[in-house]
């Protein structure tokens, strides 16, 4: 199998090392700066990891050869695009990798099993100091007025389109930002969703110490992310010596060694659905697709 990646450094980069370490090695990158067109006509396989705004265009250019694509999200990043594309299209994935981190499995084991009840609230913190480091004064990140540039568009419709997938669909979704060291755009933001009969916050930062966490709390337990480890606390009625609750005791469900092979094994795991499906020439799920539409679509609407 031969798989054309269209890009050719940063996250395109790691995308390769996914796809050597599943034990792919005919892997192109594309660059399509000054690479022909023509470099892509034996291609077995597409992978679009090139900025945002042009991942439609590329589809696009890429569906006459009627192979799978795996496209970067987000899918579009405005609404023409995005209308492009809305309908479900059945060997083009979107690679909203969380969906297939170890806690969106284990959440949606526990769901289905209804073990720790019905969810209440769920926390995310996500943050670094990139927006602090010399040589990132002038990152796209930060001089880019697309939303989709954003810390919100990059990095907060991961956890839109998580917490979506897991819990249903948003009645509301409102987001605040701020500028703590960028001069031109936010650097740090809050999301606040509600869904039918649970809330989430969301808080995403370039601007502050390093920390990656999730927590969900059910009536009658909760799930832990930190830093890469996964834990639980359950049941609810635990009482002190005195008859008081407290805290249950943390099990350890998965530990990995930092939250950067946590999000590595996600996107190993995002991979390997998409390759499997193109090997075995299946379907992409159509409920897939359509959250990453429903995903793209609340931010469009905001």
């Amino acid at each position: 199998m031969k798989i054309s990646i269209i890009g050719y450094k940063n996250h395109s980069l790691r995308l390769r090392k996914i796809l050597n370490d599943l034990g792919y090695d005919n892997i192109f990158n594309f660059n399509y700066h000054k690479d022909s067109n023509n470099t892509l006509e034996d291609s077995d396989v597409f992978i679009i990891s090139t900025p945002s705004d042009t991942h439609v265009d590329w589809i696009k250019k890429l569906e006459c050869y009627n192979k799978y694509i795996f496209c970067e999200k987000p899918p579009a990043t405005n609404e023409n695009d995005l209308n492009e594309i809305k309908d479900y299209k059945e060997k083009l994935y979107f690679n909203f990798n969380y969906r297939f981190s170890y806690l969106a499995k284990i959440i949606n084991n526990y769901n289905k099993s209804n073990k720790l009840g019905s969810p209440i609230y769920i926390s995310c913190i996500s943050t670094h100091g990139l927006a602090f480091k010399e040589s990132f004064k002038d990152n796209w990140r930060f001089n880019n007025q697309s939303l989709f540039s954003s810390i919100v568009g990059t990095l907060g419709i991961h956890y839109i389109d998580l917490i979506a997938y897991l819990f249903g669909p948003l009645t509301e979704l409102d987001i605040k930002c701020l500028s703590v060291s960028s001069k031109n755009l936010p650097d740090t933001c809050k999301l606040t969703l509600s869904m039918k009969n649970c809330f989430a916050d969301i808080l995403l930062s370039y601007a502050s110490p390093f920390t990656n966490r999730i927590n969900i709390i059910y009536d009658n337990g909760i799930i832990e992310l930190v830093n890469g480890e996964l834990s639980l606390r359950e049941p609810r009625d635990i009482y002190d010596k005195d008859g008081y609750f407290t805290s249950p005791k943390k099990k350890i469900i998965k530990n990995f060694n930092n939250s950067r092979q946590y999000y590595n094994d996600a996107l190993s795991e995002s991979m390997k659905y998409f390759l499997s499906c193109a090997n075995n020439n299946v379907k992409i799920s159509k409920d897939h697709y359509m959250q990453s539409i429903d995903s793209n679509k609340m931010l469009l609407n905001i």
